[in-house]
């Protein structure tokens, strides 16, 4: 009996061993990731920098690693199988090491183990101790924060797991970033408090897995007890958690999160998409066909090609984000008691995950479930399908809109608001050499200057030729930095954020211009993996989960 007993230890061991030890390299990674991403906030903090930016690859770079650390940190607390197996995990290796020898080295390694698995939060807290260990991260946490809340309130972001790593992050920028009364002051000089509160309470549950969810205010509040300068924020520490949401507010948010109140809205616009899309196909195949075909009318038709898949990736996105939005909402209420079934089993026998799952679903919201990832499958098959007919009219679309704004508007910016502007005249000539595709590889611009000059402005526009060689993703984040380098004067920390920055010296109308061509350009960058970004919607890993 002995015998069998220590080998169903020494077998039990090495199950769990398998799992201890991706476990420990969660923590050894999670050691590295936070003294890297604490590296590169500093670098960024401090006053004598010599480097520039932080650009927009920057801030998503950060704010990918920080969501992913949270995610890792917020599995880690909820997961009680984590705990559970770690306990089994000790007991056999007890039983198991006795007649082992020089086992010193790994005791300490399980003790140190089982201290970061039984700590709450303590990848965030040690992020923090690694943040503020040689100088303060604040203003670049401000400048995050910015850019976090601007992106939410513009629906910046085009694909729904952007806008989900958004609405993760800021709850945890916002503790970090008021380290102290003074920086706290800072903060809210910047972005006013009601700002954060509208965007906390428009998505009280937040989805981290298909089966666990995030709540910024209950987050908000438990992390004020492990860092103590939080605790004085009261507006943001009465926000109601999920299950302290007041009756008349849950309604509202009922109608919010079911799919079953959208229905109506969502079957309107799959029909009308599939009905405008369908044609733009039908245009795109005659053009195909077509020789000799008018350069405005095939301009047109691969313009109109592009805008439809566009707001095919906003409808899948935010068909797929509403899915993602109600398993979150249902896994934060689950049913009280499930109805009785056929057999008349006790409600007792029930697991929990039941009544989050099984029983938390109406027959009705189950068919809307399936009726709206019938409706996801359906256009994310049928833009997959035509990837290839629709690929050369992107990249031609793309080129286009890259050379009217560097060829045409920068030129107009050039001879007019930034003619007397040396360093920022530079900086619009370097967009221009980046990205410009002269004919012939030379600017026709500078020898023609002199005759140009008496010209009307549209006379003055260049004649594109149109190519499917859209600008590599490199040209893309290069003539965003410049953007933001010319906006910001390279400083991201004036007040009002990037393009609602007054004292730019920048008049509207250019501003504006500079504005929606660095949004476009994110799009770009979406619309170039046309495959890969596609890709993210039909395995519908939450929908499954949802069953």
């Amino acid at each position: 009996m002995k015998h069998s007993q220590a080998d169903l230890y020494l077998e039990t061991y090495q199950v769990l061993d398998l799992e201890m030890s991706r476990l420990r390299e969660i923590q050894r990674w999670q050691a590295s990731a936070a003294s890297k991403l604490a590296a590169d906030m500093q670098r960024f903090s401090r006053p004598e920098r010599l480097v520039n930016g932080p650009t927009v690859t920057h801030f998503w770079s950060m704010l990918k690693l920080l969501d992913v650390l949270l995610q890792l940190d917020h599995l880690k607390n909820a997961k009680a199988s984590i705990p559970n197996d770690f306990s089994w995990y000790k007991r056999t290796f007890t039983q198991v090491s006795t007649q082992w020898q020089d086992t010193d080295t790994m005791r300490e390694e399980l003790d140190d183990l089982q201290i970061f698995l039984s700590t709450r939060w303590a990848i965030l807290l040690n992020l923090h101790a690694e943040m503020f260990r040689t100088n303060t991260v604040e203003d670049i946490l401000q400048v995050l924060i910015v850019f976090c809340v601007e992106s939410l309130e513009l629906d910046f972001a085009l694909l729904f797991p952007e806008r989900h790593t958004l609405l993760r992050v800021l709850p945890v920028l916002v503790v970090l970033a008021t380290s102290s009364e003074k920086e706290s002051e800072s903060l809210y000089k910047r972005v006013k408090i009601n700002r954060l509160l509208n965007i906390f309470k428009n998505d009280p549950v937040i989805p981290a897995f298909p089966d666990l969810h995030l709540s910024p205010a209950a987050m908000l509040k438990e992390l004020s007890s492990y860092f103590q300068n939080f605790s004085s924020q009261i507006r943001l520490l009465t926000l109601p958690a999920p299950h302290e949401i007041p009756p008349r507010e849950l309604q509202d948010y009922q109608r919010h999160y079911l799919i079953l109140n959208h229905m109506g809205t969502i079957r309107a616009e799959h029909d009308d998409f599939s009905i405008r899309f369908a044609s733009a196909m039908n245009q795109m195949i005659t053009l195909k066909s077509s020789d000799g075909a008018d350069n405005d009318w095939s301009r047109d038709i691969k313009g109109n090609m592009y805008d439809t898949v566009v707001e095919g990736f906003q409808l899948l996105s935010r068909w797929t984000g509403r899915i993602w939005e109600q398993c979150a909402w249902k896994f934060s209420r689950p049913c009280k008691e499930p109805p009785m079934s056929d057999s008349h089993q006790d409600s007792a026998t029930f697991f929990d995950y039941e009544k989050v799952v099984r029983w938390n679903y109406t027959a009705e919201e189950r068919r809307a479930l399936l009726e709206l990832i019938g409706y996801i499958k359906s256009i994310g098959l049928m833009m997959q399908h035509c990837d290839t007919l629709v690929s050369e009219a992107l990249w031609e679309t793309i080129h286009m809109e890259v050379q009217d704004f560097v060829q045409d508007k920068l030129d107009t910016m050039l001879r007019t608001t930034f003619r007397k502007k040396k360093d920022l005249s530079r900086i619009l000539s370097d967009m221009r050499t980046l990205s410009a595709d002269w004919m012939a590889n030379t600017s026709k611009a500078d020898p023609e200057q002199h005759l140009l000059h008496q010209e009307t402005e549209e006379m003055r526009q260049s004649t594109f030729y149109p190519r499917p060689v859209a600008p590599t993703a490199a040209q893309i984040h290069c003539l965003q930095f410049l953007i933001c380098e010319l906006v910001s004067g390279g400083n991201l920390r004036k007040p009002g954020g990037l393009f609602g920055n007054s004292s730019s010296g920048i008049p509207v109308e250019d501003l504006k211009q500079l504005e929606t061509f660095f949004y476009k350009l994110s799009f770009f960058l979406h619309i170039l993996d046309f495959t890969v970004s596609n890709r993210m919607f039909p395995p519908l890993d939450a929908g499954g989960s949802c069953h």
